[in-house]
């Protein structure tokens, strides 16, 4: 994982839900970053909206509000390709300034 530049989501059941939480999770502490977390289909947001509901709901939040923006979702593949190549873009323009994207 340490070495991926890209995690794409497909549709799928629980091992995959799983493998998507703890990729989430490695990004919202920082052990991954600058590692776009696409999430492909319409099962997708119902996930993240669970996920928003019931980690800032409580009385004590479980997770920041900004920790939901973490994956992104998107209807079907043209959509992540497209986000793709603007991460691609992105890791691009700042290798050439000597950083990370």
């Amino acid at each position: 994982m340490l070495t991926s530049d890209v995690f794409l989501v497909a549709p799928g059941g629980i091992g995959t839900v799983l493998e998507t939480m703890m990729i989430w999770q490695l990004l919202q502490v920082r052990h991954l970053e600058h590692t776009p977390l696409i999430l492909v289909g319409k099962m997708r947001p119902g996930l993240v909206e669970w996920a928003r509901g019931a980690m800032l709901s409580t009385d004590t939040p479980l997770a920041n509000p900004e920790d939901m923006s973490i994956p992104r979702c998107v209807a079907n593949g043209d959509e992540a390709i497209a986000l793709i190549r603007v991460h691609h873009q992105r890791w691009l323009s700042a290798r050439a300034r000597g950083g990370a994207a």
